[in-house]
């Protein structure tokens, strides 16, 4: 399904504009594949690239080297009106939910342009069954994202990724804005989901 074949990202920096550019490497050679159903973890301190791996995933971000392919596809090397076809079946959920959504738009409102989006149509029933698991009054429905805590804006951004029911679905540090006891039974929540789809 997804096969990362020796991916690398720098950048080329000067440090004064009378010395050589000098390559600051974020990572460097990364390889592994992912069969459906799969699951991947990539731990590592901060700074490591991990965000920046995740984005080049999603065809947010360019490679310095190297190749992503899905379903036999190399996704940087489509136009962007086919990459944005896949967005549906490649979804990402950001680090910070409340800097990913758009301030000025009801919740209501982010959910059904996404769907939108992929020709989709809303299903009332399924989302609020995602905000009755996530603990989320469906009153935020009606709020902006700037009126949600860190962790509603999380919840959130899970949402709408996952009703697009996504075939693959990278978290970066989805968990963080968390206490134990919620991470564990998000992440129970997140495997069971896809076990059933």
């Amino acid at each position: 399904m997804l096969k990362v074949c020796n991916l690398s990202k720098f950048y080329e920096l000067k440090k004064h504009w009378y010395l050589k550019k000098e390559r600051h490497i974020i990572f460097d050679n990364v390889n592994f594949s992912l069969n459906e159903n799969d699951n991947l973890i990539i731990l590592g301190k901060s700074g490591a690239g991990k965000s920046t791996l995740a984005r080049i995933l999603c065809f947010l971000e360019d490679p310095s080297e190297g190749e992503v392919w899905y379903e036999n596809l190399n996704l940087h090397k489509l136009d962007k009106n086919k990459q944005r076809l896949l967005r549906k079946q490649i979804q990402y959920c950001f680090q910070d939910q409340k800097m990913a959504l758009n301030p000025y738009k009801k919740i209501k409102n982010l959910i059904q342009d996404g769907l939108e989006n992929f020709n989709l149509q809303k299903n009332d029933d399924l989302i609020l069954e995602f905000f009755d698991f996530f603990s989320l009054k469906k009153q935020i429905l009606e709020q902006k994202s700037y009126e949600l805590s860190g962790g509603e804006a999380t919840r959130v951004g899970l949402i709408r990724a996952l009703v697009l029911n996504p075939k693959l679905l990278i978290l970066d540090e989805i968990t963080s804005a968390f206490d134990i006891k919620t991470s564990k039974e998000i992440l129970t929540f997140l495997y069971d989901y896809q076990q059933k789809n």
